[in-house]
């Protein structure tokens, strides 16, 4: 019988599962105090990055992976994985330091298609201003932040004590960023005011603005799920990530959303 008198750390199963992981297949390193990456590195041509908060994963003990992880073996992809505790917003030294230094190197240059995804505000304000160091990507973000400053988004409420940290600095600031993107899907919902806030400041000439009324955090959740995401990086790989097939990637997931449900039948 094991001995349960002793609370499991879920946290302890989920860093030594990636470290093996790291180990394994490319690298795993804790960067700070609140950031962590995890490295598969595949002999293939295309890269798929992400950004995620690790305590929405570790809350899954060791079978959290994160945004994106079942694409690696779904389509033999190399994968970059940054992790945040808490809402940090990336403003990191060590993380800013991470990819400067891969981009450097020639680490994304090296890549023919590189594939960057992210979901919730924060990780979506990262990804969207990592983007401006890996040219040509193909980028996904769900909910995600533009800005949080009173310079670009007035109107955000949420984030105020946040504006300390100043993540909207230094410029280019998030849809600037997505300049040089091959393209850029937002996937937001407009019943939400500040979702569709956000999502308004990325206008830029490549990218597409997908909206979900009600979806609220059950999109982000969607996007988690390990066939939506394998659908969805599918079609961005092969550049036919269409407002029809965001759609139909995302509706399952979607419809078997408690919350998501609740909202539709109290709309009806």
């Amino acid at each position: 019988m094991p001995d349960t008198s002793v609370p499991i750390d879920p946290r302890r199963a989920w860093v030594k599962r990636l470290s093996r992981i790291g180990s394994d297949h490319g690298m795993f390193a804790r960067l700070d105090t609140r950031h962590l990456a995890l490295m598969v590195e595949e002999d293939a041509d295309t890269l798929l990055v992400s950004f995620d908060r690790a305590d929405r994963l570790w809350s899954n003990g060791a079978d959290g992976l994160p945004l994106g992880f079942a694409a690696v073996p779904a389509h033999d992809v190399s994968y970059l994985s940054l992790m945040s505790v808490g809402r940090s917003w990336f403003r990191s030294a060590e993380v800013d330091a991470l990819l400067q230094g891969l981009a450097g190197d020639g680490f994304f240059a090296s890549f023919r298609t590189i594939l960057l995804v992210a979901a919730g505000p924060d990780c979506g304000h990262a990804a969207a201003r990592a983007a401006a160091l890996m040219p040509g990507a193909h980028v996904l973000l769900a909910r995600p932040a533009a800005a949080i400053g009173a310079a670009h988004a007035p109107f955000e409420t949420r984030f105020r004590a946040d504006r300390r940290l100043d993540p909207d600095r230094p410029t280019p600031f998030g849809p600037d960023a997505l300049g040089k993107a091959a393209s850029t899907t937002i996937l937001f919902d407009p019943r939400d005011r500040n979702d569709a806030a956000q999502a308004a400041l990325f206008r830029g000439v490549r990218t597409t603005r997908v909206g979900f009324p009600l979806a609220g955090a059950a999109l982000t959740r969607a996007l988690t799920r390990t066939g939506t995401i394998v659908a969805l990086t599918q079609h961005m790989m092969r550049e036919k990530l269409s407002p029809a097939a965001t759609r139909a990637a995302l509706r399952t997931a979607l419809h078997s959303d408690a919350a998501y449900r609740a909202r539709l039948d109290r709309r009806s």
